[in-house]
């Protein structure tokens, strides 16, 4: 009977091990299956041929994306979907989708947002602090090229359509003597994150003003990261980063795959059908 017991015992064990090595770090089971999320990267909206290429897409371009998005099912989720999805096993749709407006150009409010209005769906805003910085009093709001202001930002963040996130203050460049928010070569750890702390901080402390709550998303400069970058937004409370590197994130539930996430760029180059047959 002892042996009956020990054995039932030690089976029940196994099982409950079993279980528990089946929860993630949130305490919630895992995804039985991985979820797919494609991400789109956006950055400059233009009706002027000549300046839609690479990095910038006409509006015709950006509708077009939203009605084949709408046409095949997919539901456009937010880094707070994201979160939920980890932190409380919440279900994402059956096909997410992310959209995502790099830079904080004023295209993304005047074209954008009322195109995410006429098709339901919503996007994530990473915003350059020093560009709101630059066109706040400044009358210039030519549309070919003008930055957000503060009050733009948050306009876009009360539509309840955009997620507005964090881009660095000033360090979007490549040619300033560092790349992106990359640590330099020969820079002590201690050095660079006290400038990147620094930097990443008064651009949160900007957004929150005008949006009335801390951002918790980070778009990395160019796509260039570094560890000691992660370190620091993990320290700052940050729960989700975007890269640049173009693949379809496989999701199950690891709260760490949200600070990589993959974007792919969309080209105005690129036809429609080639730029989604990417994900399919």
């Amino acid at each position: 009977m002892r042996k009956k017991l020990s054995a039932a015992l030690a089976a029940g064990a196994l099982v409950m091990l079993t279980l528990c090595g089946a929860l993630t770090f949130s305490g919630r089971a895992r995804a039985a299956e991985p979820v797919a999320l494609p991400i789109l990267m956006y950055h400059h909206i233009s009706k002027a041929a000549d300046q839609c290429g690479k990095h910038v897409i006409s509006p015709q371009t950006l509708e077009g994306d939203l009605q084949y998005l709408a046409d095949n099912g997919y539901t456009a989720v937010t880094t707070a979907d994201l979160i939920a999805y980890v932190d409380q096993g919440k279900a994402l749709p059956e096909k997410p989708v992310m959209i995502t407006f790099d830079d904080g150009q004023l295209s993304v409010l005047e074209y954008a947002l009322p195109l995410l209005e006429r098709y339901d769906s919503r996007a994530v805003a990473a915003i350059v602090g020093a560009y709101a910085d630059l066109y706040t009093g400044n009358e210039d709001r030519n549309i070919n090229y003008a930055c957000m202001t503060w009050e733009d930002v948050k306009k876009l963040s009360q539509s309840g359509r955009v997620e507005i996130a964090n881009h660095t203050y000033d360090m979007h460049n490549l040619d300033e003597g560092r790349k992106g928010c990359h640590i330099n070569s020969g820079e002590s750890s201690s050095a660079y994150e006290e400038a990147f702390t620094a930097d990443l901080l008064k651009n949160q402390q900007k957004i929150t003003r005008a949006i009335g709550c801390q951002p918790l998303a980070f778009a990395y400069p160019f796509g260039i990261l570094c560890d000691e970058a992660r370190e620091v937004l993990e320290q700052q409370g940050y729960r989700v980063a975007f890269t640049c590197t173009e693949a379809v994130n496989q999701l199950t539930g690891d709260p760490a795959e949200l600070m990589e996430l993959c974007r792919y760029n969309r080209s105005n180059n690129v036809d429609r059908a080639s730029f989604f047959a990417q994900w399919n």
